[in-house]
């Protein structure tokens, strides 16, 4: 059976671009994207400081990527 990926795990694909992940970022709702492919989405999209999450549509602040070193660095804190 299909099991649902741990919100936790950085998955190794972007969902925009299908490609390995390229200076991978989480939105706050713990979606992966490139740092190049999310940007981009959200440029082509509405511009303001608010946007939504191609993957759920929850809205994510621009200013709240993640990158990996941020997460991992969470992740000992806990």
């Amino acid at each position: 059976p299909k099991t649902e990926p741990n919100m936790n795990e950085q998955p190794s694909c972007c969902s925009l671009c299908q490609d390995v992940l390229k200076d991978p970022v989480s939105t706050s709702c713990g979606h992966w994207f490139c740092r190049q492919c999310i940007t981009s989405y959200w440029d082509q999209s509405a511009s303001s400081e608010h946007s939504s999450c191609p993957q759920c549509g929850k809205r994510s602040r621009r200013a709240r990527l993640q990158t990996v070193s941020q997460t991992n660095t969470c992740r000992l804190e806990v």
